[in-house]
């Protein structure tokens, strides 16, 4: 039998993109659910939504939506199809490790972005 090689095609690769769009509207429930905590809650689960609908960028308030509307739908099968992409070369601990460094990061960048717009408020 032929080793299968590093590089090679393995539907196990797949699988964190198939979780990611699986996830989507299970976020979008838990969103709805988190609205109700305010809305810091709601940039722990969708930090890029945030950054995109911040003041501080001047974007005006219906494109903003609209960009938002879309990233909060697409933010989940990127970190599969990033969780995919890496998986094939550097394994699934690095991955995930990346993917969850990528939505820390998001969430800082968030709160720092929310502390711009208002310098009065507090970090935590």
């Amino acid at each position: 039998m032929a080793k299968k090689t590093k590089g090679s095609f393995s539907w196990f690769q797949w699988v964190p993109l198939a979780v990611g769009i699986v996830m989507t509207p299970v976020a979008l429930r838990a969103a709805s659910i988190m609205a109700l905590s305010g809305p810091e809650s709601l940039t722990l689960l969708y930090p890029w939504v945030d950054m995109v609908k911040s003041t501080v960028f001047q974007m005006p308030a219906d494109f903003s939506t609209s960009i938002a509307d879309w990233v909060m739908y697409l933010q989940f099968p990127v970190y599969g199809l990033l969780m995919s992409r890496l998986l094939r070369n550097r394994g699934f601990w690095v991955a995930l490790g990346v993917v969850a460094l990528l939505h820390v990061v998001g969430i800082g960048v968030a709160i720092l972005l929310a502390h711009m717009e208002n310098p009065s408020l507090r970090f935590f």
